[in-house]
């Protein structure tokens, strides 16, 4: 499992559940602790698309930037998100000119104009919040001026849209005056969103500049942002605070527990207090949930408020979802003739899985990669590991056979193992599956419809939870099937295996 980098709460807020993308749930969050007023609609992507639960592509036709429109490009966890022009390390505006990124473009402006930025985290900003750049008093920059907001009908979800406006995670509370009393023009009054906005102005409102209130209702948002941080790392899970924004929220960032208390390993580095339990099921409470592509660990982080003795704690949920699947070659030649025999060995681009071929039935001695050859009806001996940490996964052959493509979905096959089971046991031996993190199998080698040509080998996987499924094959006869739920891999691949006719 590599390191990777979550953001808590994915999703966006919506005042309506029409507003989400067809791929996507709406879900409705109950009260949690005096953060949330009341149930919250939000609008989550579901397994197997990305996005902000507004749009959602799918990750199996979308890989790169080709699913997205001009000036968005493919992000692996948000789907097509806006390419900032004026960050790139050549902006293209003039050194004269003044850079303001909008949805899928740019505009330059002038330093003397009064042009509007357009949909820019540079148009609003959060003021008197601390150190914290996503907590504070919400201000925006209108007709050449920054002014604020009233509360008048502010809510969480209009607060969410300057959370995504900022570029911070999402949104916590939608506080009034907490920040206190800002200054200049109140620009907006009776704001309301529906949650899918790209900047605060797009909302309705009473119109740029009308209002009946004063200072003393100007509106705050708090967004998780960069207060918290989570790391899926592949040993540990760990929980970030920021000392000074959890400080800022009244809460003490060192007063936290999981569901076990006192199972943690807490420390303190850079003004940041981090808590880390193991990526194990069990382990501080951990919840462990597998799908078909995915193993889910979850656990909540309780915080209590500074100086009170006795206080409902504010919980915040965090998991840590790692990709069952995995993706391994071996892509060295064979080149099998009648006297004589080598091997082959190797391992694909991710560290998670690997496929070897062996010199004997002991599975001891592997073949160095490299140029080899083979007899026709030598044994191929065949083990596959996968590195999975939790003890709970084994893995498990789904299938594995040979064709002349080194694409493994090509619909020309000669299986060896189909349905986890042998196609024919006088010539194939299933010895080691669903028992543990390995696998192994020998079959005998030959030619396939006659001819000397290159072939592949393919095996696909499966991982599969022995603590709730019966994970080994049961195949007395060829057609059983095990009862397991694995989790698919993506396939291995040996090969090109070019065949050719000794001249001896």
């Amino acid at each position: 499992m590599d390191q990777t980098v979550f953001v808590l709460f994915t999703g966006t807020l919506v005042s309506s559940c029409d507003s989400c993308h067809t791929e996507s749930m709406c879900q409705e969050s109950q009260e949690r602790g005096d953060t949330f007023s009341g149930p919250v609609l939000s609008c989550v992507c579901k397994d197997g698309f990305v996005g902000d639960g507004l749009t959602c592509y799918d990750t199996k036709l979308c890989s790169d930037s080709s699913c997205c429109s001009q000036g968005y490009h493919w992000s692996q966890d948000s789907g097509c998100v806006d390419t900032d022009e004026c960050s790139l390390p050549d902006p293209p505006c003039a050194p004269t000119q003044v850079c303001h990124n909008t949805p899928g473009s740019f505009i330059c402006v002038e330093p003397s104009s009064t042009a509007r930025s357009g949909p820019s985290s540079k148009s609003v900003r959060l003021a008197n919040g601390g150190n914290s750049s996503c907590s504070g008093r919400v201000e925006i920059f209108l007709r050449g001026q920054w002014g604020t907001v009233c509360d008048d009908q502010w809510d969480l979800v209009d607060a969410q849209v300057v959370c995504r406006q900022l570029s911070c995670g999402r949104v916590l509370s939608a506080p009034s005056v907490r920040f206190g009393p800002g200054s200049g023009p109140i620009w907006l009054d009776d704001v309301v969103c529906s949650g899918s906005e790209s900047q605060l102005t797009d909302c309705q409102h009473r119109g740029i500049g009308y209002h009946n209130c004063g200072h003393s209702e100007d509106a705050g948002v708090v967004c998780e942002g960069k207060s918290l941080q989570l790391i899926c790392g592949h040993d540990k899970i760990q929980m970030g605070l920021n000392m000074a924004a959890i400080t800022a929220m009244g809460l003490n960032p060192l007063s936290g527990n999981l569901a076990v208390r006192n199972c943690s390993w807490v420390r303190m580095h850079n003004d940041v207090v981090w808590y880390e339990v193991d990526a194990q099921a069990g382990a501080c409470g951990n919840t462990l949930r597998t799908n078909r592509t995915h193993a889910i660990y979850s656990n909540v982080l309780f915080l209590y408020r500074g100086n009170v003795s006795f206080s409902r704690p504010v919980s915040l949920p965090f998991s840590c979802a790692y990709p069952l699947d995995t993706d391994t070659s071996m892509n060295v030649a064979v080149r099998p003739v009648l006297p004589t025999a080598v091997g082959l060995s190797g391992l694909g681009s991710k560290a998670r899985a690997s496929m070897s071929l062996f010199h004997t039935s002991s599975f001891t001695q592997p073949y160095p990669s490299g140029l080899i050859t083979l007899p026709v009806g030598s044994p191929l001996h065949v083990g596959v590991s996968v590195l999975v940490r939790d003890p709970s996964f084994v893995v498990v052959l789904e299938n594995c056979y040979a064709s002349d493509s080194s694409n493994p979905n090509d619909t020309a096959r000669y299986f060896f193992i189909q349905n986890k089971c042998p196609t024919d046991r006088q010539q194939v031996e299933v010895i080691e599956s669903g028992l543990s993190r390995q696998a192994r199998f020998s079959s005998l080698f030959f030619l396939i419809h006659g001819e000397y040509s290159d072939i592949y080998l393919h095996c696909s996987l499966s991982l599969c939870d022995q603590r709730s499924s019966r994970c080994a094959p049961s195949c007395r006869i060829r057609t059983s099937r095990s009862v397991s739920s694995s989790a698919p891999l993506k396939p291995l691949t040996i090969g090109p295996i070019t065949w050719s006719k000794s001249t001896e």
